[in-house]
C-alpha cells in the first residue's frame, strides 16, 4: 500500500508539515506549513528526550494541525538522527512468537550500545547478510530503537489532534528513501556497488552506506560540546577510512562508486572534499537525486524537504 501523502517533521526549534499528491510517476508538493517550538521544548539527552510541558506540545500540534483545515487523518513521522538511531546485527534464526523473538532482539541490542534497552523502542528488518557471515548466525537484521517514551508522547500528541502516525523514520533513512530506492537517485538504477549518503546537521552527521536502496551500514557521529562547530578534518578523516576498511573487509570486491552529500552551505564543499578523498566522488544533493517532484526549485531547501519526500515516497509492508 501507498504510504499517506502527509508527513510530520520534529525537532529542536520547529515542527513541520509537508503534503503532497501522487501525480503519474511523481510527486507533487502542494502544501507546506511550520510552527515554531519553544527552546528547550524537549529534554535533554543522546536520545533525545520527552517533552517537558507534554501539554504545550499537545497545543503546538493541535496548532499546526488546525491550520491545516483537516483532511489529514494518517502520516508519517520524521525524526532527527540523534533520536532514532541505527545497529545492525546477526542472528540464528528467531522465535517465531512477537514477544520472544523482540526478547531475542533486545538482548543483541543490549550488547552493542551504551543505553537501556528496557527504555527504548525497538523494530527491526532483515537485510542481506555478510559476504563472510558466520553460518551459526546466517541472518542479518539492521535495529532502529528510540525513547520509548518520546515516542509515546508524540504519538498521543498528534492523536489528541486526530492524526494518526504510521511509520515512524529518521532524516537519513527518510533520505535514502528518497535516493536510493525505488525510482530514486539520478539513474534509478543498481551499479552492484557501495552508494554513500552524508547527512551533516547543527547535532553532528550521518553516513548511510547502502546498495540499491538497502542499507549495509549506518554511522551516527553527534557534536560533543568541545567540537560544537564540527569535527575537525583529522577526525573525519580516519573516521571515514576506518569504516572504508570495515566495508572492504566485510564485502570484499565491492566498490564504492558513489557519494550524495546533503549539508549546510557553509560546509557543504568541505564535505565535497571530504568524501571524495576517503570514500567516492562526491556531489551535492539536489532535485536530481529526487523522485520526480514538483516544486519551485529556487525555494526548495532540500535538507528539510527531501526527507518529507523520502516518508511519503516508499510503499508500505
Amino acid at each position: 500500500m501507498s504510504a499517506p501523502p502527509h508527513a510530520f517533521r520534529v525537532a529542536e526549534g520547529e515542527l513541520a508539515y509537508a503534503g503532497f499528491e501522487r501525480r503519474g510517476e511523481g510527486l507533487a508538493l502542494v502544501r507546506a506549513e511550520t510552527v515554531e517550538l519553544p527552546a528547550e521544548t524537549f529534554q535533554a539527552g543522546l536520545l533525545g528526550g520527552p517533552a517537558r510541558e507534554p501539554a504545550a506540545l499537545r497545543a503546538r500540534v493541535g496548532e499546526l494541525v488546525e491550520r491545516l483545515g483537516g483532511g489529514v487523518k494518517e502520516a508519517s513521522l520524521v525524526l532527527p538522527d540523534p533520536w532514532l538511531r541505527v545497529a545492525f546485527t546477526e542472528a540464528g534464526e528467531l522465535p517465531a512468537a512477537a514477544d520472544e523473538r523482540d526478547e531475542v532482539l533486545r538482548w543483541k541490542l543490549k550488547r552493542l550500545v551504551p543505553f537501556r534497552v528496557e527504555e527504548l523502542r525497538l523494530a527491526a528488518a532483515e537485510v542481506t547478510p555478510l559476504v563472510e557471515q558466520p553460518e551459526e548466525e546466517p541472518h542479518r537484521y539492521l535495529l532502529g530503537f528510540a525513547v520509548d517514551a518520546l515516542l509515546s508522547q508524540l504519538e498521543e500528541a498528534f492523536e489528541a489532534s486526530g492524526v494518526h502516525l504510521g511509520r515512524v523514520t529518521s532524516d537519513s533513512l527518510a533520505l535514502l528513501a528518497a535516493v536510493g530506492g525505488r525510482g530514486g537517485g539520478r539513474d534509478g538504477g543498481d551499479d552492484g556497488g557501495i552508494r554513500v549518503l552524508a547527512r551533516v546537521g547543527g547535532d553532528g552527521y550521518t553516513l548511510v552506506f547502502h546498495r540499491d536502496g538497502e542499507p549495509v551500514l549506518h554511522r551516527y557521529k553527534g557534536f560533543t560540546a568541545a567540537a560544537a562547530g564540527g569535527f575537525g578534518d583529522s577526525f573525519v578523516e580516519r573516521d571515514l577510512r576506518l569504516t572504508r576498511s570495515f566495508l572492504e573487509e566485510h564485502f570484499p570486491g565491492v566498490p564504492m562508486t558513489s557519494s550524495l552529500v546533503l549539508a549546510p552551505p557553509d560546509v557543504e564543499a568541505q564535505w565535497l572534499d571530504r568524501l571524495s578523498a576517503t570514500l567516492a566522488a562526491a556531489e551535492a544533493l539536489g532535485r536530481a537525486h529526487l523522485p520526480p517532484l514538483e516544486i519551485a526549485a529556487t525555494t526548495a531547501d532540500w535538507r528539510r524537504t527531501g526527507p518529507l519526500v523520502g516518508a511519503v515516497w516508499e510503499d508500505v509492508a
